[in-house]
């Protein structure tokens, strides 16, 4: 039989040593937010390129989740523009339902009839990520969500 090199038994412990500690990160189930903990209203700057090549924004919004549902880890409610900023900024006034869900790992995802937002915690009040949307209006914008308190 075959001698094992001290190395290769060296080398396999430190990996499975890794595969061990790797669960024990800042991906951990007790950092995962429940959808009931993003209920209520939080205000959001997005500001990036959009479809005619041009850097758009920053653009003000409010989110407000109104519904949440911690089994299926998903989330409902609306996202407003309101006359005045709209006006002000040159966009749209309108209210559009959103729909969310957050993965095991913590991503939050939301969606409208238009585009997605891809979002992380940053703290308990805090949500910073992006937003892609295609089709003729495409765009690829950061954002910020602030909880109002």
């Amino acid at each position: 039989m075959p001698k094992v090199k001290a190395p290769v038994v060296v080398a396999s412990l430190l990996a499975i040593s890794a595969l061990a500690i790797s669960g024990c990160g800042s991906d951990s189930e007790s950092d995962v937010p429940s959808a009931s903990s993003l209920v209520g209203t939080w205000s959001a700057s997005q500001v990036g390129y959009g479809g005619t090549g041009t850097l758009e924004g920053p653009y003000p919004s409010t989110f407000v989740i109104k519904k949440a549902d911690d089994s299926s880890r998903s989330f409902a409610g609306e996202r407003q523009v309101s006359a005045a900023d709209a006006k002000k900024y040159g966009i749209p006034a309108s209210t559009t339902p959103i729909a969310g869900e957050i993965a095991p790992w913590g991503e939050i995802s939301i969606v409208h009839a238009d585009g997605t937002w891809t979002l992380e915690m940053d703290g308990d009040d805090k949500m910073e990520g992006r937003y892609l949307e295609i089709g003729k209006d495409l765009a690829a914008k950061s954002l910020t969500l602030t909880r109002e308190k």
